[in-house]
């Protein structure tokens, strides 16, 4: 049997709870599972399309940093000078940015001995999470193999359920197009409501310009993350877009919702499969590993975001195989409405680099109503 090599990057990664799936009700529309207009990449600096949504998990560099650092030990490189691989080698993605805690990440020769320890320091993390795509369980028939493997998890629940809103919100993509969508948030804001005045010490505004251009932050249980939207301009890219909103938080005046003040996010609920064709069929450059192809790079990802909170779920695999691989404020009430383009992220807020970044181009991801 030829040797093989299985460089298996799974970062069934970042599970981010605000609010959780177990108060989904049976009634709720099942999960988007198919997007066209929709791109995934597995590094931050993604160039925008005004077409479409552009979305960037922690996953798959947590899995190929692993790789790279413990088993190939440089850069990974393959012909064409990939792109997607230069900027993976980057390793923007820091220990500041990911808590110790709240991740799991192996590499090493593939063996009975290394799944389980991959898999008791998952239960030990992170309980039994029966029914979940999460457990590792080793390739058959295989002669040789390496694997990195990552999984991340944050459980970021909000102490106060946001209001359901009963209206649809009527979304507007870049080309002008509208759609009925599901929201959540604060129908108007009133003092003399119990319940908005749990909710205002959820809701922190950032250099608010006007209806069209604010930044804020919904708060959760959680003292070591930011969940951050932003009704911005786009930058030429996911990390130029943050880095733009990051500053103007730094720099902006914060204040607190106000009286006769609306609150209106869009439902997002999406489970999608994405491959990196890019990096797909591509040998590996790197010395001692001459010969060997990539023969798939997949990521899974799950995001909800309604009341409650949001879920998020991302998984990635890498496979390297000998051989030829197969083919691959003013006097006038602010509006915080979200139905125009905008940008959602999760960060450590001692981190430089958010973990989850997800900019809303159209209303493909959202629940319709």
């Amino acid at each position: 049997m030829k040797p093989i090599l299985i460089m298996t990057l799974i970062g069934l990664s970042i599970l981010s709870v605000l609010g959780g799936c177990s108060k989904t009700s049976e009634s709720t529309p099942p999960a988007i599972t198919k997007a066209e207009q929709t791109k995934i990449y597995p590094y931050l600096e993604a160039k925008l399309d005004p077409t479409t949504n552009t979305l960037y998990c922690a996953s798959f560099q947590l899995a190929w940093s692993k790789m790279r650092n413990q088993v190939i030990k440089e850069d990974i490189r393959l012909e064409d000078n990939s792109l997607t691989a230069h900027q993976l080698n980057r390793q923007l993605l820091s220990n500041d940015d990911v808590s110790n805690g709240s991740y799991v990440a192996e590499a090493g020769v593939l063996s009975k001995e290394l799944i389980e320890r991959i898999n008791k320091e998952l239960l030990e993390k992170f309980g039994d999470q029966k029914g979940e795509r999460f457990k590792m369980t080793p390739p058959t028939k295989v002669e040789r193999a390496i694997i990195a493997y990552a999984y991340l998890q944050k459980n970021l629940e909000f102490r106060n359920e946001f209001e359901k809103l009963t209206a649809p919100l009527l979304f507007q993509d870049s080309s002008g197009s509208k759609a009925s969508v599901a929201a959540f948030g604060i129908e108007k804001f009133s003092y003399s409501n119990h319940r908005h005045e749990k909710l205002q010490g959820q809701v922190s505004v950032y250099d608010y310009r006007n209806d069209n251009d604010f930044i804020l932050s919904l708060r959760s249980k959680s003292d070591d993350d930011e969940i951050i939207l932003a009704k911005v301009k786009p930058g030429k890219n996911l990390l130029d877009t943050y880095q733009t909103v990051s500053k103007r938080i730094d720099t902006g005046k914060k204040t607190e919702i106000w009286e006769n003040e609306s609150l209106k996010i869009p439902k997002i609920d999406f489970d999608l499969n994405f491959s990196f064709p890019e990096l797909e069929g591509k040998q590996l450059l790197n010395n001692g590993w001459e010969g060997w192809t990539i023969a798939k790079a997949l990521q899974d990802t799950r995001f909800k975001l309604d009341e409650n909170g949001a879920v998020l779920k991302s998984r990635a695999f890498f496979m390297a195989m000998k051989g030829e691989a197969p083919a691959p404020g003013n006097s006038k009430p602010r509006m915080f409405i979200f139905d125009k383009p905008f940008l959602i992220y999760l960060k450590q807020k001692i981190g430089k680099y958010p973990y989850f970044v997800l900019w809303v181009n159209n209303p493909e991801l959202m629940l319709k109503k």
